[in-house]
């Protein structure tokens, strides 16, 4: 189901009255009595801290609830747009009595984790008698027997199969796998083995509750007299549960709504305020002192990649809506009164314009401090990618920047720029519309075409040469006679001290070509986007289920004087490399595919 990373709306709290009934539809539909589990155990089941929102599946289009806890982390439960509960693996890695399990091989788990459904054949007899067409069902591997990897509904009557030889047809439609594009947070730990008895109570001698809907209020009333106090961080595992776990870094995706930490405990709303206009002079201070900002930009955009990751560490999960002026509007214009922003209004949309400068006294006097961008920098800037536990550090930012030389230099020189610096593109386009201004060389009749003065002239290599040329021609000309240099960046790395790379950066080469009357795919220029050969190449093996060695390249470019190495995998594997490369931070953009093993007509 989620083959691709499915479309999240905002999370929103669970409100007490809703969260009851959500726990007490669980319990009726898994025909559990609200007084035989431990307050511990209902509380793993349905986190006091759940929150919830609407998603929709890129493959299938299908719509439905995710509902999620651990502090935002987890998804823990998925409700379909049949109103039908399906726990996920972490849920029932912590509550595997909720589902009865089937047992698989180990090798159809990685089906299942890229999208594929359980076929009959592939699964291991005895089932349970109980498991029908519809049934929820758990699917473990036969190494693990006990520790849920997938869950999905029955499509056949699967209780009544006794063998699997010689059979067909989808036994299981899998609508979660662990390692699939699920987004989650943080990393879990797997367990080794579970025990899968439900946890006893010691007043858990009433009679089981039906599934009928009339029982589901009542169970409400009964879970309402629960202590439903614990926090998040009070959580635990009922002693049934096995503690024997290993650590596994999985994928971590950013959900909308999720917080990085618990907000400081007994925060007023001055504190609060104090702490968002901190983080703004925070991120307009590492605007002017490290990599700048383009302006203008959305104020939405502002706030949530600048702003909000400036937040002192101890205000991480802080919202605008817990300060005094709970829009971003609001807060926005104060700052403006302040000098510290600039900002444009038009129909209801709030541009930003610019920041203050380092002359602004309050910018000049700021002290930096430890904050939510930093923290998640130091402990969660590793991407661990959730199909293989494979770690991918972020996303990739590749920097381009231009030198002036030749002719373009008469041009910087006559606004006092130095020829020496290294401009970005917005930047380059500034000193050249200045030296227009300065020259007034703006065509009255038609604005957007420049007269040529001598020194522009100089710069255009056509004949004969026109008296004017658009102004876009004429930044893409002084662009083209400036050195280009690039950088490439993983999202919160330091980049001071990095060296910038002459030229163009160079595209990762994926080429599928024959090797003793075989086809194999030689992958190269991966080290010129940061990514780990080796740990690459590992990934694609499992991936590609195919071999992988890393040899030396005769082809392409390292970057920073490395050896240059390339990656060989059995069979054309360019679509399985794209993939994993895509996991690993980078673009398609950046990826170049070529076959020569097709024959051209």
């Amino acid at each position: 189901m989620f083959r691709k990373k499915p479309n999240i709306k905002p999370f929103s709290p669970v409100r007490s009255s809703d969260r009851r009934k959500l726990l007490a539809s669980i319990l009726s539909r898994f025909d559990i009595r609200p007084d035989a589990l431990p307050t511990e155990t209902k509380d793993v089941i349905i986190p006091t801290d759940i929150q919830s929102a609407k998603f929709i599946t890129h493959s299938t289009g299908e719509t439905g609830i995710i509902y999620v806890g651990d502090e935002g982390n987890k998804p823990l439960w998925l409700k379909l747009n049949d109103d039908t509960l399906i726990p996920t693996v972490f849920t029932l890695w912590k509550c595997p009595f909720l589902l009865p399990i089937v047992q698989t091989w180990s090798p159809v788990i990685e089906k299942l984790r890229n999208g594929a459904d359980m076929m009959l054949p592939g699964l291991i007899p005895p089932f349970p008698l109980t498991l029908k067409t519809g049934s929820i069902v758990a699917i473990a591997s036969a190494e693990r027997p006990t520790v849920p990897l997938a869950v999905g509904i029955c499509n056949i009557d699967l209780g009544s199969i006794t063998r699997v030889q010689g059979q067909h047809g989808k036994a299981i439609l899998i609508i979660q796998c662990y390692g699939d594009e699920l987004p989650f947070r943080g990393k879990v730990s797997v367990p080794l083995e579970l025990r899968v008895e439900m946890p006893k109570f010691v007043d858990g001698n009433a009679p089981i509750a039906h599934s009928e809907n009339d029982e589901v209020e009542k169970t409400a009333e009964s879970i309402e007299k629960l202590d439903l106090a614990m926090t998040a961080s009070e959580l635990h595992l009922s002693p049934s549960l096995a503690e024997d776990e290993t650590t596994v870094a999985i994928q971590e995706a950013d959900v909308p709504g999720n917080s990085v930490e618990p907000l400081r405990e007994q925060s007023t709303t001055a504190e609060v305020d104090e702490a968002f206009r901190r983080a703004l002079l925070s991120a307009i201070h590492s605007s002017r002192t490290g990599t700048a900002l383009q302006f203008p930009q959305p104020s939405s955009t502002f706030i949530s990649a600048h702003v909000l990751k400036h937040l002192p560490s101890n205000y991480a999960s802080a919202q605008l809506k817990q300060t005094s002026w709970k829009k971003a509007a609001k807060f926005l214009k104060i700052m403006e009164k302040e000098g510290l922003v600039k900002v444009k209004e038009k129909g209801g949309d709030m541009t930003i314009m610019g920041i203050a400068g380092l002359d602004n006294v309050a910018v000049k006097d700021f002290r930096s401090f430890k904050t939510a961008g930093s923290r998640k920098a130091t402990n969660d800037s590793k991407m661990p990618d959730a199909s293989h536990g494979e770690e991918s550090a972020g996303k990739l930012v590749l920097k381009e920047y231009y030198q002036i030389n030749g002719m373009g230099k008469a041009i910087a020189e006559a606004v006092d720029k130095r020829t020496s610096v290294y401009y970005s593109m917005s930047e380059l386009r500034m000193i050249l519309l200045e030296y227009i201004d300065k020259e007034e060389l703006v065509n009255q009749k038609n604005p957007r075409e420049i007269m040529l003065n001598p020194v522009l002239a100089s710069i255009i290599t056509v004949s004969p040469k026109p008296r004017s040329l658009p102004r876009e021609a004429l930044i893409d000309r002084f662009r083209e006679i400036s050195s280009p240099y690039y950088k490439i960046v993983r999202e919160g790395e330091e980049e001071r001290g990095m060296k910038l790379s002459r030229g163009k950066p160079p595209k990762i080469q994926i080429l599928i070509t024959m090797k003793q009357g075989h086809k194999i795919t030689r992958i190269t220029n991966l080290q010129t986007y940061k990514v780990d050969v080796h740990d690459l190449a590992n990934e694609l093996r499992t991936e590609c289920a195919s071999s992988t060695t890393v040899n030396k390249s005769v082809e392409g470019t390292s970057g920073g004087g490395q050896e240059r190495l390339e990656i060989q995998v059995q069979g054309p594997q360019s679509k399985a490399a794209v993939d994993v490369l895509e996991r690993y931070g980078v673009k398609k953009v950046w990826i170049e595919i070529k076959d020569n093993t097709k024959k051209s007509k």
